[in-house]
């Protein structure tokens, strides 16, 4: 639930937490971020020398579009005497009965599934609805530190196209993880996708977020994440 993101962001900013990494959502994003905020106030009020900031990260996947689990319900066909506990145990108050709008403000709901259960007529479901890559970048990119790339070894091609969907975003970045699993030929993809990130520097017409994006690279601010190699 966002309340339980935010105590447990604020808890391990003020234990010293480098990064915190969390879901690519909006909703998730904004609730890291009030933790952020809280453990500054907090930190700032106590005094406390060397004090900083943890960077938020988000993650994202090579070859895949995030899936987004959202609740939905007709709000027409709602029983006009419902007491309504949907919208009392939303934890992020998503359910809405305004007069200017009724149901599930999707921008807030991060799909914890409360609401499923507590419908006495059992007309809340949950669906699943995967967004396309770039929707999802300009939406959270400009919000976070660092950017954590899944991805395993052979995926050259589905790790292009993200890469390239991602650039006008990342120039702002502070670091760029790729985590890949171990695997035969795992130094070689690695250092493919090196290649794949960088962007050189005769290429025509670059702007100042390429240029921003090449040195970056080459000053390794680039994390490689090689899960479970020693």
């Amino acid at each position: 639930a966002l309340p339980e993101i935010r105590t447990l962001t604020l808890t391990y900013a003020l234990a010293g937490a480098d990064c915190i990494d969390v879901a690519a959502d909006p909703a998730v994003i904004a609730a890291a971020k009030s933790g952020l905020d809280a453990a500054e106030r907090i930190a700032k009020a106590d005094q406390r020398s060397g004090y900083r900031r943890p960077w938020l990260m988000v993650s994202m996947s090579a070859g895949e579009d995030p899936h987004f689990r959202k609740a939905e319900f007709d709000p027409a066909i709602c029983p006009k005497d419902c007491p309504r506990p949907c919208e009392k145990i939303c934890p992020v108050e998503a359910i809405e009965f305004a007069a200017d709008f009724a149901g599930v403000r999707r921008d807030r709901c991060y799909g914890c599934g409360r609401c499923l259960s507590v419908c006495p007529w059992g007309l809340i479901a949950a669906h699943s609805y995967p967004t396309p890559i770039d929707a999802v970048a300009q939406q959270v990119l400009s919000q976070v530190d660092v950017l954590e790339i899944h991805t395993h070894v052979g995926e050259h091609a589905a790790f292009k196209d993200l890469w390239q969907t991602l650039q006008p975003w990342v120039g702002n970045l502070q670091i760029i993880s790729i985590s890949c699993p171990d695997g035969e030929g795992l130094i070689n993809y690695l250092k493919d996708l090196q290649q794949i990130m960088k962007v050189p520097e005769s290429a025509p017409g670059k702007d100042l977020k390429a240029s921003a994006i090449a040195l970056k690279t080459k000053s390794h601010h680039v994390i490689w994440q090689t899960d479970g190699r020693p």
